[in-house]
């Protein structure tokens, strides 16, 4: 299996460029504790996205500062998962909303969006998020469609829970999604992106020549995973690998 690897945490000061956001920039800056900041000055929803294709084996981390109690008005979402790059569009994809709710429930859950409609799959602990959410946040998705959703308060992670769901199946963009009143619209933060994934086999193999041949669903935009030393090749019988083979 081969793993591929996005990370951004902004220290370049820069989200143009390696690697390149797009969106509503003139919305967003780097600030000088190099975190991702909405530094806007009206009320408004604004969103970044980038190119992101990991999904299978896959696992998003992330940091989120909401420097207020979110509401129904102020609230952000991370998609973690888009077949478009305008995150203000209808779209296929899995997002984490941080608050958004009504009273002092606000939560950190995890969704799945069809076109324009939402649905919860993870429900998280009703008033995590209430007074100024600051977390380290991480969602794990297994080759099969099994979700998890963590949340991080204090420096260990903890499960906000689990789902088998197939509802989505492929990504192309993530990114951030604000909506904001204009007394919050420069109060949202995230930084320290780490996605981590693999592309998926899509046909056995087809042996010719003592040759192996094993097309993938997806060639990650990574291309330095594509090398021979990050693959193996075992021989598995019974469920027992017995012996590794040499890749040329």
């Amino acid at each position: 299996m081969t793993y591929s690897q996005f990370f951004d945490d902004f220290s370049d000061g820069d989200f143009i460029t390696n690697p390149s956001w797009s969106g509503d920039i003139s919305q967003f800056e780097v600030d000088s504790n190099y975190s991702l900041h909405l530094n806007d000055t009206i009320a408004s929803t604004s969103y970044l996205s980038v190119s992101s294709d990991f999904f299978y084996n896959a696992s998003w981390e992330f940091n989120v500062r909401l420097d207020f109690s979110p509401s129904t008005n102020n609230y952000a979402k991370v998609y973690i998962a888009s077949d478009t790059d305008d995150l203000s569009a209808p779209l296929n994809g899995v997002f984490v909303k941080i608050g958004g709710q009504t009273g002092s429930i606000d939560e950190v859950s995890l969704y799945t969006q069809v076109g324009t409609n939402s649905s919860k799959i993870i429900d998280g602990m009703d008033g995590l998020a209430t007074n100024n959410p600051e977390f380290k946040i991480k969602v794990t998705r297994n080759l099969l469609g099994d979700w998890e959703l963590f949340v991080d308060t204090n420096g260990v992670y903890f499960s906000q829970g689990t789902v088998f769901d197939t509802t989505i199946s492929k990504s192309l963009f993530m990114g951030v999604y604000c909506r904001y009143t204009i007394t919050r619209s420069d109060k949202f933060w995230f930084d320290d992106f780490i996605i981590n994934g693999s592309p998926t086999i899509i046909f056995n193999h087809t042996f010719k020549n003592k040759e192996i041949n094993i097309p993938f669903d997806l060639v990650g935009r990574n291309t330095n995973s594509i090398r021979k030393n990050n693959f193996s090749l075992y021989f598995n019988k019974s469920g027992n690998i017995e012996k590794r083979y040499i890749l040329e």
